[in-house]
């Protein structure tokens, strides 16, 4: 199974605790693991989807929307970030996702930030570095050094998708990417077929198209129900195009 590496990364530890026995392979990005899944050099992978302080990846509901895989699971993760320096530090290493949420800590340090393509990543930056540099990264990442953790602005905690060619089939939620005319009343019309049968909305949240400037598609995340495939239907009939991503359970890892 392919994952959002190096080791010692928080999306590494998700992979870990819900596949104990399985191969782990690490990518270097998030899109690095859509591609291995979806063409079928890896079973399984395990992204981060959403976070509790600062909202939904934007790079994995990217690729969920344009490649041919879906959501088989999701895991979540409490988020605990220290914070390890040499000397008096001028820059700090980190992944902008833990970043945005230690914003207070980072902005104490009064440091040049410097991003990485993981915690785990910016881990190894640090090591690199003699004198006058810190960085931002989970307790597992940062085993061998003296860190101060704790150092997020609030309860954090991350969920992780498990991805697969098929997605998943069933599941208490369900993930949908659509998109919808730009007309007024549009966006309103679509989800009218959710509200009329009591569908709870957990998420939303939307994305540029890229394909044109501000085009926008939408990710919905539900509770699934008897209500739900017809509502999908009348759903598909208000939007230019639909795509369930998944349907899943929320696992507490940890």
């Amino acid at each position: 199974m392919a994952y959002l590496g190096p080791e010692r990364s928080f999306t590494w530890e998700a992979a870990v605790a819900m596949f104990p026995h399985g191969v782990h392979v690490p990518s270097r990005t998030i899109t690095d693991v859509f591609k291995a899944v979806d063409r079928g050099t890896a079973d399984y992978g395990v992204v981060p989807f959403i976070n509790s302080l600062e909202g939904p990846v934007g790079e994995t509901v990217d690729a969920l929307a344009t490649h041919g895989v879906g959501i088989a699971s999701m895991g979540e993760l409490r988020v605990t970030l220290c914070i390890a320096k040499r000397g008096v530090p001028r820059v700090v290493y980190t992944h902008p996702h833990a970043a945005a949420q230690a914003k207070r800590a980072l902005a104490a340090l009064g440091a040049e930030v410097v991003y990485t393509s993981s915690t785990s990543e910016a881990v190894k930056e640090f090591e690199k570095c003699p004198s006058d540099c810190a960085v931002l990264a989970s307790p597992r990442a940062l085993e061998r050094y003296e860190k101060t953790c704790g150092v997020e602005d609030g309860e954090s905690y991350t969920r992780f998708a498990v991805l697969s060619r098929r997605g998943g089939a069933a599941g208490a939620r369900a993930a949908l990417i659509f998109a919808v005319p730009n007309v007024a009343g549009a966006l309103y019309k679509a989800l009218a077929p959710l509200a009329e049968r009591g569908i709870n909305m957990t998420l939303i949240y939307s994305r540029p198209t890229k394909l044109s400037p501000w085009d926008y598609f939408f990710l919905v995340e539900v509770e699934t129900g008897p209500g739900l495939e017809p509502a999908l239907e009348e759903l598909r009939s208000r939007t230019t195009m639909l795509k369930v991503v998944g349907r899943y359970n929320v696992i507490a890892l940890g």
